[in-house]
């Protein structure tokens, strides 16, 4: 009744925080456990043109070749859809580098090998679920309202953290409940490129 210490404010934010975890924890799952997609071939796989020829380190060159891959991926139709990299996602072990890579500075170039030509053009998404796994790997992916990629979803009417609460009869307290109708799956290798890294 007298909820001085806020409990009762405080367990659904703790239940939001939870769920918003589990949401986290299954979508990079999905890209750190590189399933299976619909034509039987990993995610990450060289039939799809999205997985490094060889294992490298960030730099100007290995960013080029993801870049170069994803543009030449192709659609169902056997066209080319010229995917654009936007996002370099990294584990936190990477995330100093792959800035050094992507952010614009005042440098004036004497030669054209000092020039950073992915200046301003990726972002970087780090992710500490991605160390985990690997804390070399590295990847890009398109920007999702180009070519899907992963997709999400609730439970229609449930887009969110469902809450229910009770007075107990029995003892003197509230019961809460939540629950969360939330799935997700990769539906498109075209939009990813990975490097595993070295």
């Amino acid at each position: 009744i007298n909820d001085d210490l806020g409990a009762f404010t405080r367990l659904p934010e703790m239940f939001g925080r939870a769920a918003a975890d589990l949401e986290s924890d299954t979508v990079w799952g999905i890209i750190t456990s590189n399933p299976l997609m619909g034509d039987n071939t990993a995610l990450f796989h060289s039939t799809h043109g999205n997985l490094a020829g060889a294992n490298a380190a960030i730099a100007v060159a290995t960013l080029g070749e993801g870049r170069a891959a994803m543009r030449k991926q192709k659609g169902l139709n056997g066209r080319f859809i010229n995917i654009m990299g936007k996002y370099l996602i990294v584990p936190a072990a990477l995330e100093t580098v792959a800035e050094q890579y992507v952010t614009q500075t005042n440098i004036i170039y004497t030669k054209s090998s000092d020039y950073n030509p992915f200046a301003n053009k990726l972002q970087v998404v780090a992710e500490p679920r991605l160390d985990a796994a690997s804390a070399l790997s590295w990847y890009m992916a398109a920007d999702p309202a180009q070519i899907d990629t992963i997709e999400y979803c609730f439970l229609e009417g449930n887009e969110g953290v469902y809450l229910e609460s009770r007075m107990g009869f029995d003892v003197d307290g509230v019961e809460l409940k939540a629950r969360l109708d939330f799935a997700a799956k990769a539906i498109d290798h075209r939009g990813f490129w990975k490097n595993p890294g070295a």
